[in-house]
Formats: C-alpha cells, sequence, structure tokens
C-alpha cells in the first residue's frame, strides 16, 4: 500500500481545480503515487508542458513542491500562482500599496549571509543579498540581518507598511514579546525594529516547500553568505 495515498490525493485535487480554474490543464493517474509523493502532469490543447512532485510530511502534515519541470513560462506561473494560493500564501495585490518582503538567512562555510526580495504584488522591485562579517550567529543572524535590511530600505524609500514572510520565528517573536531576546544580536534587532516606525506584518512560511518568492530569498542568502 503506497504510504498517504489518501492525503495525497485529496490535496493533488484541490491543486488541481485552482489551477484549472486559471486556465491550465492538469491531471494525475493511479500510477502517479509513491511514498510520500504524487506527481502531476500538465498539458495545453497541443503539448505535454511537464510534471511536477508533491510531498506529503506526516510530521507537520504539509506538502511541498519539489522537481518543477515545466518549461512554459506561462505554465509556470500559473502553477506558481496556485501554489501560494492553495497554501493561503498569496502575496496582497499591487493596488492596495502594501510591499511583501521574503526574508531569509545562511550560513555556509564558516560564513553568513542575509537575502531578502520585496514585491509589490508580483512584481519584483528589490533584491537584497549581503555577506555578515559577524558570524558569531551562524544563520540566526543571516535571519535577523535580512529584516534589517528591509527596514533600511523601507526607510530610504518612504515605505510605511510592509508584509515581512519569515521562516524562523524569532523574526517575529522577538519583536511581539513572544520570546525574550537573550544575546545583543537578538536585542538591537528588536531596538531597530520597534524604533522603525514602520507598521510592519508578520507572516510564517515554512522553508523549502516550493513557495518561489521564499526560495530566491533563500538563493540569495546562499549568495551573501559565498561573497
Amino acid at each position: 500500500m503506497t504510504l498517504f495515498k489518501n492525503e495525497l490525493s485529496v490535496f493533488a485535487s484541490k491543486f488541481i481545480e485552482i489551477i484549472k480554474e486559471k486556465g491550465l490543464d492538469a491531471s494525475y493517474g493511479s500510477d502517479s503515487f509513491r511514498d510520500y509523493m504524487v506527481q502531476i502532469s500538465f498539458k495545453n490543447s497541443l503539448v505535454k508542458l511537464g510534471k511536477i512532485n508533491i510531498y506529503y510530511k506526516p510530521s507537520k502534515k504539509s506538502y511541498s513542491l519539489v522537481n518543477l519541470n515545466v518549461k512554459d513560462e506561462t505554465a509556470v506561473k500559473i502553477i506558481n500562482k496556485s501554489w501560494e494560493q492553495i497554501n493561503g500564501f498569496e502575496v496582497h495585490k499591487e493596488e492596495t500599496g502594501i510591499y511583501e518582503a521574503f526574508a531569509d538567512g545562511s550560513f555556509i562555510n564558516g560564513k553568513t549571509g542575509c537575502g531578502a526580495v520585496i514585491f509589490l504584488g508580483d512584481k519584483k522591485i528589490k533584491e537584497i543579498s549581503k555577506n555578515i562579517a559577524d558570524t558569531s550567529a551562524r544563520q540566526f543572524g543571516g535571519e535577523l540581518c535580512a529584516v534589517i535590511e528591509v527596514i533600511n530600505w523601507c526607510k530610504e524609500n518612504n515605505i510605511k507598511k510592509i508584509r515581512i514572510n519569515y521562516d524562523y520565528l524569532g523574526i517575529e517573536y522577538f519583536v511581539t514579546g513572544k520570546w525574550k531576546p537573550k544575546n545583543i544580536i537578538a536585542v538591537e534587532y528588536v531596538k531597530t525594529v520597534v524604533a522603525s516606525g514602520i507598521d510592519i506584518l508578520w507572516r510564517k512560511i515554512d522553508s523549502h516547500t516550493g513557495n518561489i518568492k521564499n526560495d530566491i530569498a533563500d538563493k540569495l542568502a546562499k549568495a551573501g553568505a559565498n561573497l
């Protein structure tokens, strides 16, 4: 018996329904399942467009999209938008004027980097990739630095409201008081965020689940660590 076939079938069916509403044909068959995984195929009226794999993580009851093997640019946009929708991670529409930042940190071979990407709607506005001299806090320091860089960008561009999407809970919890900062880096981070006067909305997005905007931040953080 294929492990978690029922869970994957229900999720894949909902995902396909969203995709078809956006004008792309998608399907899976009885042979599309493996343990923890289902494969979905895409096509338009003329040709096959490619496949993706969706994995289920029972410990978190979460799904991740990997191996996006689709070459058609329009199809990729529909898949990514549909993935955001089914996971509840859609960005604010451009006309709201609310910016979206995706922030991440990385620690590679003894070097720390931070990365962030800022959107207005689906329009990419700014990419940030930076190496951090102080490596004592490893990836933790990179995560906090990424948010500070976003705040600095907001100040420079007179942005008063932004949603910051993150995968490390401390980014939000240190500021809201759910966690107490225990080292100088976290303490200074809280001071910077609070003093900024920027209206910040917080949202956690698990890393490596297929959110394309989050993946961009991850790549920028890794690039920063490798500078």
